[in-house]
C-alpha cells in the first residue's frame, strides 16, 4: 500500500504537537516534511517545537525546517496568552540541537511538490504564511497538491451576514490563524484546489477534559502522551477560565486535531458546504477575517470545502488510540 505523503505546516503550540503526534504514529502516513511557521510563538521556536515532539515520539527521521517568521504585510503578533511565550506552556522545553535556518521551508515545500506533483496532501495549522509565499512562485500549487487542509475561516456565514465574527463561539478567541496573516490567508482564498478549511466554527465544538490525557499518560507511561500533559497545563488553564464548565471541570481545545482527522479520516466529517470566501472586518478592532458565503449568481471566486460539524467522538476515540500505543511508531 502506498503512504500517504504530508507536509505539515505548524506554529507549533500545544494542540499542533498533538496534531503532529496523529500523523507521527500513523503508518500509513509518510511524513515528507514538517515547516514552521510564527503564530503560538515564533517561527524559530515553532520549529524547535517540531523537532522536540517529534524526537519525543522516536520520529528523529522526520526532517524540521525554518518557514515564515514574520506576516506578509502586516505586524507580527504572536498567542503567548494561549500557549505560552515559548508555545509550550513555558516549559522551557527544547531539542538539543535547534533547527538550522537553511534550507528555507518555503523552498523546501516548492522542491517537494515538483517531486510529487498531485500526491501531496498539505496541512496547515498555523497561519497560511508559506503557502502564499510558495504561491507567489507557482501559482498553481494548490492545483498540484492532492490536497490542501487549513486550520481556518469562521466558518459559512449566514445569508448575508455582515458581522460572522459575533457567533458565540468566537465571544474569546477567533481565528488567530486567518487574522495573524489575512494577506496569506486572502491568497490562498483566491486559489482553486482541493482546499478544505476546518475552522473555530467547528473546532471550538470539541473542549476535552484535562483529565482525559492524564488519564492516558498516568496508565501508560507513553512519552508522548506525558509530553502532551506537561505542556498543557496553563494551556487547559486558558480554556477552563474563558469556557466555564459544571463542576469546574479542566477542559482543552483539540483544533488542529480536528483537521488531521479531517484529512486522515474524512468519515468523520458529518457536515460541509462548499462556498467561496470572503473577508470581513471588524470595525470596532480592525482586525480580518475570512468567512464562506453563499456562492452568487455565476460565481466566479474559487469554491473551497468549509467544515461545519464532525463525529467528535471519533476524533477523541482517534487521539485516545494514538495516545495509548506504545513506541516504536515506525
Amino acid at each position: 500500500m502506498t503512504k500517504r505523503k504530508v507536509i505539515i505546516d505548524t506554529d507549533t503550540g500545544v494542540d499542533d504537537a498533538l496534531a503532529i503526534m496523529l500523523l507521527a504514529a500513523d503508518p500509513d502516513v509518510e511524513i515528507l516534511a514538517v515547516v514552521s511557521v510564527f503564530g503560538n510563538c515564533t517561527g524559530e521556536r515553532a520549529a524547535d517545537n517540531a523537532r522536540y515532539v517529534l524526537d519525543t515520539c522516536g520520529r528523529s527521521d522526520v526532517p524540521v525546517y525554518r518557514g515564515s517568521d514574520v506576516p506578509v504585510k502586516q505586524e507580527l503578533r504572536l498567542n503567548p496568552g494561549i500557549h505560552g511565550e515559548d508555545g509550550f506552556g513555558n516549559t522551557g522545553l527544547r531539542p538539543e540541537i535547534s533547527v538550522a535556518t537553511e534550507p528555507s521551508g518555503v523552498d523546501v515545500v516548492l522542491e517537494l511538490v515538483r517531486q510529487h506533483d498531485g500526491e501531496i496532501d498539505y496541512l496547515a495549522i498555523g497561519p497560511q504564511t508559506n503557502l502564499a509565499r510558495a504561491l507567489e512562485s507557482e501559482p498553481d500549487l494548490l492545483q498540484k497538491l492532492r490536497s490542501t487542509t487549513i486550520v481556518g475561516t469562521l466558518g459559512p456565514a449566514l445569508y448575508r451576514d455582515t458581522e460572522p465574527w459575533a457567533d458565540r463561539r468566537f465571544r474569546v478567541s477567533r481565528d488567530p490563524n486567518v487574522t495573524f496573516d489575512i494577506d496569506a490567508a486572502e491568497a490562498v482564498a483566491a486559489h482553486e484546489g482541493d482546499v478544505t478549511w476546518c475552522g473555530p466554527y467547528v473546532t471550538r465544538q470539541a473542549l476535552v477534559p484535562e483529565n482525559f490525557f492524564l488519564e492516558i499518560a498516568e496508565s501508560t507511561g507513553n512519552a508522548p502522551a506525558d509530553l502532551i500533559t506537561k505542556i498543557s497545563a496553563d494551556y487547559a488553564g486558558f480554556y477552563s477560565r474563558s469556557y466555564p464548565q459544571p463542576g469546574d471541570e479542566r477542559v482543552m481545545g483539540i483544533n488542529d486535531s480536528m483537521a488531521v482527522a479531517a484529512l486522515l479520516r474524512p468519515d468523520l466529517i458529518t457536515a460541509s458546504v462548499q462556498r467561496p470566501l470572503q473577508t470581513f472586518q471588524d470595525p470596532a478592532t480592525g482586525d480580518r477575517y475570512l468567512a464562506g458565503v453563499h456562492p452568487v449568481k455565476d460565481e466566479t471566486r474559487p469554491l473551497h470545502r468549509v467544515v461545519v460539524d464532525m463525529n467528535f467522538d471519533g476524533v477523541l476515540d482517534m487521539i485516545g488510540e494514538t495516545l495509548r500505543r506504545p513506541l516504536p511508531w515506525r
